[in-house]
């Protein structure tokens, strides 16, 4: 090898360990960075002689150096933390969230996700997240998280649970009540139960009971006008029954039949016409409070998105005013055959070259994908303790490369001096 070749070798020793520097440089700065993956370089050998290249007036064996083949990166699982943000989401184990174009998706493991102005799901880059709208599990897409799967199911029973007591004064029945004041001035008790129409309104009916006489009471059922096309506020009188009691405080056979009490609502929403039954089998007359103890009822309404949900599987669920959660999607999750073949495209995203195989999408927890943890979110895989060593031991081998320069240049001086 002549003198000068030491020359560019020591010069391409210094690049290589520069570049290898800068990447431990990069892990360390992205150390807190969510869903980074730590990378490394990886050196080879440069060739002094090689056919198809120059030839070199070398040693038989000696090469011109090192360079950096390529720049690795390590998926191993990082930390996660919780963080309770509904729409934090981290990946347990294998696999990645696909985020942007459906026909050349980027894979990510950053879940922190939020909504842009269109309602749609996206990456805190803006990116779209993809995966399948509803209940479809086939088309990828982008999620719009707005676009609610209702299932609106309108009100045909409810249930109510009570005692009436059995020593409460006597009135009569309002045969036509102006307001809802002179309806709880006249019971003895009132009740406001929630029920949902065809299209998923939510309507109040009032229970007023009236004790009539011993043993003997009559329960009527009212809308407010504004839901059946009359007066706002004014009582509409939509069911009313009449229960008996025996001397032990239960229902009578006659009473227990009464006690299913038929209401019938024309509503002016445009909704079909309810016909509910209320069971009122369950009340009692003792000698205690009049009250209602609870009630149920078999409707769904539509409601308003007050939040989102999601679960190990990758659904996407919205609150809603109404107290129910209703489905919006699910999260795509996509492996690879071949993780080293993904370069990095993006702020923690990835995209998939030739080398990284084929490219497969489907469902958390389905086949070699893991599952989610929702409301979580996966740091960087950086170890801070290797990189520092890592740095360390290419700062020596920086300077060892630079001392080869050194070394060479003093040799070339030394023969120049030996010619004058």
């Amino acid at each position: 090898m002549r003198i000068e070749s030491a020359l560019n070798t020591g010069r391409e020793g210094i690049t290589a360990h520069g570049q290898a520097i800068a990447v431990v440089g990069d892990n360390i700065s992205n150390a807190n960075t969510i869903g980074f993956k730590n990378q490394r370089a990886i050196f080879a050998e440069m060739l002094g002689e090689k056919p198809g290249d120059r030839v070199a007036d070398v040693v038989s064996g000696a090469g011109d150096g090192v360079s950096i083949r390529s720049i690795q990166s390590n998926f191993d699982v990082g930390p996660i933390q919780g963080t309770g943000r509904d729409l934090d989401v981290a990946l347990s184990g294998n696999g990645f969230f696909q985020v942007g174009d459906v026909a050349s998706p980027q894979l990510t493991r950053a879940g922190s996700f939020q909504l842009d102005e269109d309602g749609f799901l996206t990456t805190m880059e803006g990116l779209r997240v993809l995966g399948y709208s509803g209940g479809d599990a086939i088309t990828l897409g982008p999620i719009d998280m707005r676009k609610v799967n209702l299932e609106i199911v309108p009100t045909t029973g409810a249930q109510l649970f009570g005692n009436l007591n059995s020593s409460a004064n006597t009135s009569d029945v309002p045969v036509n009540p102006q307001s809802f004041e002179e309806i709880n001035s006249a019971a003895a008790s009132t009740t406001m139960v929630s029920v949902f129409d065809t299209l998923g309104a939510r309507h109040e009916v009032v229970f007023g009971y009236y004790r009539t006489g011993v043993n003997t009471w009559t329960v009527q059922a009212y809308a407010n006008g504004k839901d059946v096309g009359q007066a706002a506020d004014q009582p509409v009188i939509v069911g009313s029954t009449e229960l008996t009691f025996d001397t032990n405080g239960r229902l009578t056979p006659q009473g227990a039949d009464a006690a299913l009490m038929n209401i019938n609502a024309n509503w002016s929403t445009g909704a079909a016409p309810s016909a509910i039954i209320a069971d009122l089998t369950a009340f009692s007359q003792f000698s205690a409070a009049t009250l209602v103890t609870n009630y149920s009822q078999n409707g769904k309404g539509a409601g308003e998105i007050t939040g989102y949900q999601i679960d190990g599987a990758g659904v996407i669920s919205a609150r809603l005013t109404n107290g129910l959660a209703a489905k919006v999607g699910t999260l795509s999750i996509a492996t690879v055959t071949n993780p080293d073949g993904l370069v990095r495209s993006g702020t923690s995203t990835f995209a998939a070259t030739d080398k990284a195989g084929a490219v497969t999408s489907g469902l958390a927890g389905m086949g070699a994908r893991s599952k989610l943890l929702s409301q979580s979110l996966e740091y960087s895989n950086v170890d801070l303790a290797g990189q520092f060593v890592e740095l360390v031991v290419l700062q020596r081998a920086y300077g060892a490369n630079s001392k080869v320069i050194s070394t060479a240049s003093d040799i070339i001086k030394d023969t120049i001096a030996l010619v004058r």
